[in-house]
């Protein structure tokens, strides 16, 4: 059995170090240049994280990022996309008024390749406390072969920027779609498989469900109920006790 857990990053600063840990890892060993500004967003208040983790040794096997739109940041995907279609910042900016965020830094590593808990259940997941932070959309930024299970979930390809949504990224021999999720209440453009499933997670955030996947079925725990879902007034005691700390 494995686990997907989502937390606020600030109320678990050790997952997010094994987290940026395990993601470095993963990257090095496919030949990405990991930076020294990679892991910038441990302990971030507007970062939600989830975890893919095994329970017999708490070992973290994956995980994904939800960072929310404020103001004074960029979404991961603008500083990529900006450079060859500046166009991303406005399409963001009409989604930020409602709230919205971006899952990214998706990864698993090798333990668990083939089980789907990177491409699959961790998109999943995010999908489904999407309500818990209150956010009127969602974007990602992915890869040709995870398209389709994006779609699956309610993501749509953002067709008015780049060409109908794609781009040469990381790479110039790789393309990668930007895709958003318009309706994370109701999940109108979602398969009625994967519609049934989020909304069974939303009700209930803790539940063990056996997950079917080709290469071997396995029971899969979700632990997606936040402890501190409300980042909007944790953000806002979070400045108000900086400019009281700065009149001291």
């Amino acid at each position: 059995m494995y686990r997907i857990r989502a937390f606020w990053a600030p109320d678990d600063h050790q997952a997010c170090v094994g987290f940026a840990e395990g993601h470095a890892n993963v990257l090095r060993e496919i030949g990405v240049k990991v930076t020294s500004g990679s892991d910038d967003w441990i302990d971030d208040p507007f970062v939600y994280v989830l975890v893919a983790e095994d329970p017999d040794n708490d070992e973290i096997v994956g995980g994904a990022r939800i960072h929310i739109a404020h103001q004074g940041a960029e979404l991961p995907m603008q500083s990529a996309i900006a450079r060859v279609d500046p166009k991303i910042h406005d399409v963001v900016a009409a989604y930020a008024a409602e709230g919205t965020c971006e899952v990214c830094g998706l990864w698993n590593s090798r333990k668990v390749s083939g089980k789907g808990l990177g491409i699959s259940f961790l998109t999943r997941a995010a999908a489904a406390i999407s309500e818990q932070i209150d956010v009127g959309s969602m974007f990602a930024l992915v890869a040709k072969h995870t398209l389709k299970m994006s779609r699956e979930k309610g993501m749509l390809p953002v067709t008015n920027v780049g060409d109908n949504g794609k781009f040469n990224y990381p790479r110039l021999n790789l393309v990668a779609t930007a895709v958003v999720l318009k309706d994370p209440k109701t999940f109108a453009y979602a398969s009625p498989q994967e519609r049934a499933i989020i909304k069974s997670l939303k009700e209930e955030p803790e539940q063990i469900r056996m997950e079917y996947w080709p290469r071997g079925d396995f029971e899969l725990e979700y632990l997606l109920k936040l402890k501190s879902p409300d980042w909007r007034t944790l953000n806002k005691v979070n400045n108000q006790t900086h400019e009281l700390r700065k009149t001291l």
